[in-house]
């Protein structure tokens, strides 16, 4: 009876042994033979890694080296490189059916370059239609094709199991370039840390149970720029259709250092800091409760700007309510509608009659203290 107990342990350490050398050897080559000429076939996906590795006891699963390469007609080689993207399950929830309950994810080292081309198409755009496939019955669209139509019925049924992530941290350098807004491209830098907890892909649409913290900066040239957002998001059934709830600040920016952005809204030169509100529902924004609320500060416009507030003199501190339109693969944020509206609120014309009035008295006393000067003839 011992002898049958020990080779039984010695058959079950065997079999862990081995199951564990292929997790650790020969899951790379099965994911890079299969899945990978798959997930490009499927939904164009163009991706590769170095490695993966699988600690069975701890209930691990980290990839290495993860590129996704970017769709035809853009310059830059990659849009998305991760350096190493972790996954704790733990042991007992491997043997688990039903939902797919993540203790913690660490995507660590990511650099994400989103680009819109002169036509106003973004390069994440197939990765998203491909996430979006997986996630619902709808098959996702070759290049150049539209998705096909569902006849009215809204899907449901998900390619991919439920899953619900306890602890999510990424950090990641985002690269936005933008080449339809201004010529040459509108640039810009972020470093993120992101922290959540509760996330899931099932539930109701309309219950924020997940958590989201977001400290960042914005990269210029002399200086960062720090920012933060802070709320609740829904379950994300869809990445282009996402629901949250956020507010936030922005510390202050230089508009020299995004000299081509502020002339298309109308600025010199000047500063900008503020606080932020943003409602999302299902990938819409909603404009009366997605509001930035800016201060301005020695703002200098162009000539152009000038002409159409009929020379008006802005005061040196002032504030803006700019609402936040349209959906999140295309926001809409009209600077130069929301300065009209400033314009005509009543602290803002009190503001610059009081500047006016002030200027005024200066060059009365001015003028005084020059006839004073003046010898008596």
């Amino acid at each position: 009876m011992k002898k049958t107990l020990i080779i039984f342990v010695v058959l079950i350490l065997a079999a862990v042994v081995g199951l564990q050398l292929f997790l650790a050897y020969g899951l790379t080559d099965s994911l890079r033979q299969w899945v990978l000429p798959m997930a490009k076939e499927r939904w164009n996906l163009d991706v590769t890694m170095e490695s993966v590795s699988v600690n069975l006891p701890g209930g691990s699963l980290t990839i290495y080296g993860v590129q996704v390469i970017n769709p035809p007609g853009f310059d830059d080689p990659n849009m998305i490189t991760i350096r190493r993207f972790k996954l704790k399950i733990g042991l007992m929830a491997l043997f688990r059916g039903g939902i797919a309950e993540i203790e913690k994810a660490t995507v660590r080292d990511v650099s994400l370059s989103v680009v819109r081309n002169r036509e106003g198409v973004l390069n994440i755009e197939p990765a998203l239609e491909a996430i979006h496939a997986a996630m619902t019955n709808v098959p996702a669209a070759a290049p150049g094709e539209e998705v096909p139509a569902t006849s009215g019925v809204k899907p449901h049924v998900r390619k991919i199991p439920d899953f619900a992530i306890r602890q999510m941290e990424v950090k990641t350098r985002l690269q936005y370039v933008d080449h339809k807004i201004s010529d040459p491209p509108f640039r810009l830098s972020l470093d993120m840390q992101v922290r959540l907890k509760g996330i899931a892909n099932y539930g109701r649409d309309d219950v924020m149970s997940g958590t989201i913290n977001l400290l960042g900066h914005i990269l210029t040239n002399d200086r960062k720029s720090a920012f933060d957002l802070n709320g609740r998001v829904a379950p994300i059934k869809d990445p282009t259709r996402l629901s949250f709830d956020l507010t936030g600040s922005i510390q202050t920016i230089d508009l020299k250092n995004f000299q081509e952005l502020a002339k298309r809204c109308g600025f010199e030169e000047g500063r900008i800091s503020g606080t932020m509100t943003l409602y999302c529902q299902q990938g819409v924004f909603d404009p009366e409760k997605s509001i930035l609320h800016l201060t301005f500060n020695k703002v200098k416009f162009t000539k152009e700007q000038q002409q159409q507030f009929g020379g008006i003199p802005f005061p040196e501190t002032f504030q803006a309510l700019v609402p936040v339109k349209g959906t999140l693969t295309n926001p809409q944020i009209d600077v130069r509608e929301a300065f009209r509206k400033t314009l005509a609120s009543k602290d803002t014309f009190d503001s610059i009659i009081k500047g006016v009035l002030d200027a005024q008295g200066r060059s009365a006393v001015t003028t005084t203290s020059q006839e004073a000067e003046k010898p008596a003839d």
